[in-house]
């Protein structure tokens, strides 16, 4: 199979073609198609979801070329056209997200069975443009080839932490731009934490007034503890509104969003607003700052706290109309439930074994009530166990070994180890970084990241999702940090969950990646050398 890495063809300059996730299949032909001023755009079986996608392929389009595109059909685009079609009989090769693209000197058709893999297959042609984009061309040369793709994992995720440090609606539409752009489809929205309440609930108000803001610091490494009396200016949270928009905004570029609710640990945020969840009366403030281990749990033991729970998530099951919703469950230390009356008295009546099984009792009971609004819960794999009673989906951030024995137990698994995808973590020699977490992340182990654990069997395997990179943010405290520790690891991270196996070659990777790492520097953002 031929390498879509670079291709010199029988013109008077190289044509490149630098495709990030490298697709399945890419066959090189000689020739270019041009995207001009007289340049069509067509859509052809579409039905009824012509015109939103229309919109987003036009838009795009737009900021792409700096040029506003011909709109007609495939009879009326005689001269030069770009044709998005959905195939009339499904093509089962290429499955949902899949998609083919044919370009030739006069054309180009892309089809799939789904006008997400049609969005696919206008990135790539977006891709294809970048050597003349880089030139500031007034025309843009798409190397002729034809090309077959399709991801190998149908969960393709990024993480946002937004609770430690805050990033408003502008931000988060471009992260999921950048999403997009590399064929991503799940965004993982870390909303609450210790350190902030970022979601509006109507109906605890105070998770906003009070739990989404915390005295101001200026860094995150060497921090003083919250004074009395002292002022909470630092902070913010999303309306309803603005999560609606931003819903909207990647559900036309083909993300869902995965909303996360921390039980019943990193709650430091909802016991300084309901001091009357905790087990003790220790004076919680919304966390400023490190501290280990995490002292804060709300009390399993009282009723009024899974009401609670349950009252928060019918709001956001009913808000975000996806089905997956993630609610926690790591790091949740239990010493106060091990001296708690409430607590213990919930074990005895229970009938259960110990305070580790008091916490998949109390994240059983929400996973059985988020079924009601049709959602599946995602829990991190600190509940997982050999006998464990969770259905929900697992995301393993600690060891392959983790994700297996959630596979052979039935759940399905979303891998995002520490070890490949926790891009917090310095990227390069940490003496000359940014402060970042420690641990080491570089853009080629980065690359090495296989979702796939060995040793499963075919059944066991297919419980495997996908995966994701995690962008926690304790020391990420503006855009432009966050993109630079993002970039360029985030697109390694697309070729593993995206490109074949044996397809997969770091160093043809590198190649193109230097394409795209001059692209994204000239196109505005802060981008990791």
């Amino acid at each position: 199979m031929a390498c879509c890495c670079l291709l010199i063809c029988s013109c008077q300059k190289p044509n490149v073609i630098v495709i990030i996730p490298e697709p399945v299949e890419c066959t090189p032909k000689s020739g270019n198609f041009t995207i001009d001023n007289e340049t069509y755009l067509c859509f052809e079986n579409l039905g009824a979801k012509t015109g939103d996608f229309s919109k987003i392929i036009h838009d795009t389009y737009r900021q792409t070329f700096k040029m506003k595109p011909n709109l007609g059909d495939k009879s009326s685009s005689h001269r030069n056209y770009i044709l998005f079609e959905i195939n009339k009989k499904e093509d089962k090769e290429i499955g949902k997200e899949g998609y083919t693209l044919t370009v030739k000197r006069s054309h180009i058709i892309a089809k799939a069975n789904t006008t997400a893999g049609l969005f696919y297959a206008f990135q790539t042609i977006r891709q294809m443009a970048y050597l003349d984009q880089l030139t500031d061309s007034k025309e843009f040369h798409i190397p002729c080839a034809k090309i077959t793709d399709h991801p190998r994992f149908a969960y393709r995720g990024a993480h946002l932490d937004v609770s430690r440090h805050f990033f408003d609606v502008n931000f988060v539409k471009r992260y999921i731009d950048l999403m997009a752009a590399y064929k991503l489809n799940k965004f993982h929205w870390h909303l609450t934490d210790d350190h902030g309440w970022r979601i509006q609930i109507d109906q605890y108000p105070g998770l906003t007034t009070i739990g989404a803001w915390r005295p101001e610091r200026t860094s995150w490494d060497t921090l003083h503890p919250v004074q009395p009396d002292e002022p909470a200016t630092y902070g913010g949270y999303y309306t309803k509104a603005q999560i609606r928009d931003i819903i909207e905004y990647a559900a036309a570029r083909h993300i869902d969003i995965i909303p996360e609710i921390e039980i019943p640990g990193h709650c430091s945020a909802i016991l300084a607003t309901y001091p009357q969840y905790a087990c003790d009366d220790y004076p919680y403030t919304v966390a400023v700052g490190p501290y280990w281990p995490p002292k804060a749990i709300l009390c399993a033991g009282n009723d009024d706290v899974i009401t609670f729970y349950k009252n928060v998530l019918k709001e956001v099951a009913e808000l975000f109309p996806y089905p997956l919703i993630h609610i926690g469950g790591d790091e949740a230390f239990n010493d106060n439930w091990q001296v708690c009356p409430k607590c213990q008295q919930r074990i005895q009546d229970k009938k259960l074994a110990d305070e580790t099984a008091l916490q998949q009792w109390m994240m059983n009971e929400m996973e059985q009530y988020l079924k009601q609004f049709g959602k599946t819960a995602i829990m991190w794999d600190d509940i997982v166990s050999d006998d464990m009673v969770n259905q929900c989906d697992v995301m393993c951030w600690q060891s392959p070994d983790v994700a297996k024995t959630a596979a052979k137990h039935g759940n399905d698994v979303i891998l995002c180890p520490t070890s490949h995808c926790y891009f917090n973590y310095y990227q390069g020699d940490p003496e000359k970084e940014p402060l970042a977490m420690t641990g080491l992340v570089t853009l080629e182990k980065a690359y090495s990241f296989d979702p796939m654990p060995d040793g499963l069997t075919e059944a066991q395997a297919k419980h495997i999702l996908g995966g994701q990179c995690n962008l926690w943010t304790e020391f990420i405290n503006t855009p432009e940090q966050a993109e630079y520790m993002l970039l360029p690891r985030l697109c390694a991270l697309s070729e593993c969950v995206w490109t074949p196996l044996d397809k997969k070659d770091f160093k043809n990777f590198s190649k193109r990646l230097s394409f795209h790492r001059q692209y994204l520097i000239k196109s505005g953002y802060h981008c990791h050398e």
